[in-house]
């Protein structure tokens, strides 16, 4: 029987159950075809609407840390909450409008300018490290043991994560690799020339104003240029305060704690062109290493991206540090400086871990990457005084001053993300 019968049928045997006749009848297929209506938009609703918990969820740090992915690269599985009796339809609709604006503003503010300042936090602790252990290991060896330091431990998360059972979660496709993979290349690459600027006797005032500064511009641009992002005037504002606080904290006259360890014989300083062209490479790789964590975020787990990373900058050092050993150079180092390297390996990994989940909650790289650089800029100097004894003068303070005005405005600025990123 095909379904018109069927429903003829039923419309038919309604009718005579009750006793109005026609009445009956028309009251009966009324009744049961307001039924159907209903059923079929509540079935409709609970199909093509439906956001679960997990799905809100997974624009947290926390989910992405735990393996939920939400970007915009999958933006057309999106979907609302199931409606109830007191959720109508003009809601519904006030709450795609609020996915929509996310996916192209990225996250609120206030879910992801924490777990970028911690991450901010991590990177200033890593460079206190390796400070504090400069004079006890040769700087070469010390990055290749916190790289695989770091390593470790996000391989330690990752069998956590597979202990309990959430192997599922451990997503990751061949462009997440590829892109992983070229982060480790980068920043494995930045290392060694910051290795080689340090080496070349450059004082660490100059250097680093230089390197650190110029990867928030390279940052801003590539941003733009890659990514399709956008800042409007607010947030380059931000930026030109994120290079000057740089600039003025590193070139303060306050005392600074000597750094060493085993660096290069060159004492004479190397000619102008030569070590800043070699700190713009290096401000430029540290910029590309974070457009890769950008380009792969949404494509692989934050903990995977991170070990795979760092174990291809591990291994990017290791070449290095055959070269120099083939040489016949020495590699000092003794139990302090093992120790710090580690701590330092330990800081680093968190970073990037934190790095690869902002970046994967769908902030803007033109955004994320001027915070990170400029906050562990802030963040070190503050350090700084209570771990190493360092002094800041009233132009450092001043520069202080101007980076965290300079995150607020980035952090803040109103420019658009383009779809497809």
């Amino acid at each position: 029987m095909s379904s018109v019968d069927h429903l003829t049928g039923e419309f038919v045997h309604g009718g005579a159950r009750n006793t109005g006749g026609f009445a009956g009848t028309l009251t009966a297929s009324l009744r049961e075809g307001s039924e159907m209506m209903f059923s079929s938009v509540k079935a409709i609703e609970k199909g093509a609407l439906t956001r679960s918990a997990d799905r809100w969820a997974s624009r947290t740090i926390s989910a992405r840390l735990g393996g939920y992915t939400d970007s915009v690269r999958v933006a057309e599985d999106i979907s609302l909450a199931i409606p109830d009796e007191k959720t109508g339809l003009l809601g519904k609709a006030d709450e795609r409008d609020l996915l929509d604006y996310e996916l192209t503003h990225g996250p609120p503010l206030i879910k992801w300018i924490f777990p970028a300042l911690l991450c901010a936090l991590s990177y200033a602790l890593y460079n206190i490290f390796i400070k504090k252990g400069s004079y006890s290991i040769h700087p070469i060896l010390g990055g290749v043991i916190l790289q695989f330091v770091a390593a470790f431990s996000g391989t330690l998360l990752l069998l956590f994560l597979l202990a309990r059972g959430k192997s599922s979660e451990i997503f990751w496709d061949k462009w997440g690799l590829i892109w992983s993979v070229g982060a480790g290349l980068w920043v494995g690459t930045a290392e060694m020339l910051s290795f080689t600027v340090s080496g070349m006797g450059v004082p660490a005032t100059q250097s680093i104003p230089i390197i650190i500064g110029g990867s928030v511009l390279f940052g801003a641009v590539l941003g733009f240029c890659v990514l399709g992002e956008v800042l409007v005037l607010h947030g380059w504002s931000g930026v030109v305060l994120l290079t000057l606080g740089i600039g003025l904290v590193a070139t303060d006259p306050g005392d600074k704690m000597e750094e060493g360890g085993g660096g290069g014989d060159n004492v004479d300083a190397p000619p102008t062109y030569l070590w800043i062209g070699l700190s713009l490479c290096c401000a430029m790789s540290y910029a590309l290493y974070n457009i890769c964590i950008k380009k792969g975020s949404a494509s692989i787990n934050p903990i995977l991206g991170g070990v795979v990373l760092q174990f291809i900058a591990a291994i990017f050092g290791s070449v290095l540090l055959g070269g120099i050993l083939l040489e016949g150079s020495k590699l000092n180092a003794d139990q302090t400086g093992i120790v710090w390297a580690s701590l330092a390996g330990i800081a680093v990994g968190s970073a990037e871990l934190l790095s690869f989940g902002v970046s994967g909650m769908g902030v803007q790289a033109t955004q994320s990457i001027p915070i990170l650089i400029g906050g562990s800029v802030m963040f070190g100097a503050v350090l700084g005084i209570f771990m190493l004894g360092e002094t800041l003068e009233l132009q450092g303070w001043i520069g202080v001053l101007l980076l965290m005005s300079g995150i607020g405005m980035v952090a803040t600025d109103p420019g658009e993300k383009m779809p497809g990123h």
